[in-house]
């Protein structure tokens, strides 16, 4: 009966010494080359963040870095890394309005025209007041084809380029649907 009420004040203790277990660590950098195959749709690691199955942005991120991956649409894939910009007074604005995205754990396929051309990858690291964080893979491109995604849950609601707009002026804008 001791070593159960011993092991019980252990865990008690553990547990207000903070030792419960942490979230998973998303790196705090930019990758250096876009990991995916294609034109959006991929983050470096889908992350157990607390509604992340439901919306692409759950809750209220403090700071959100953008890492952009410039190329072309034709041959998209292993972009490097061609700079970031960190939002800090933005980043629950953006985080709002990808949250209210609809999104769905299921294929975001769709029609797209085949028109070649310019194209960004974008990572975006939603940073919460917690320690925790999230990925958010999009891009933009000449057909507006592309499948946003924080490895968990994805849509096909075109966000380029308000991403582009954030990335090169530090504002994020967002067109109404």
């Amino acid at each position: 009966m001791r070593s159960i009420f011993m092991a019980a004040a252990l865990c008690a203790g553990a547990v207000l010494a903070g030792c419960a277990p942490e979230p998973k660590a998303v790196p705090d950098a930019c990758p250096q080359r876009w990991g995916g195959e294609g034109i959006g749709g991929w983050v470096p690691d889908a992350v157990d963040v607390d509604g992340a199955d439901e919306s692409l942005v759950p809750g209220a991120p403090v700071r959100a870095l953008i890492c952009a991956y410039p190329g072309v649409n034709t041959d998209p894939g292993g972009e490097r890394l061609g700079g970031s910009r960190t939002l800090t007074d933005q980043a629950a604005v953006m985080a709002r309005d990808l949250a209210y995205l609809p999104v769905t754990t299921g294929r975001a396929d769709g029609v797209c025209t085949q028109m070649g051309g310019p194209m960004t990858n974008y990572l975006v690291r939603f940073a919460y007041a917690d320690g925790s964080a999230l990925w958010v893979g999009s891009a933009e491109e000449a057909n507006s084809c592309v499948t946003t995604t924080n490895g968990t849950v994805r849509t096909r609601s075109y966000v380029g380029k308000a991403l582009t707009t954030a990335y090169r002026e530090g504002t994020w804008r967002m067109r109404r649907p």
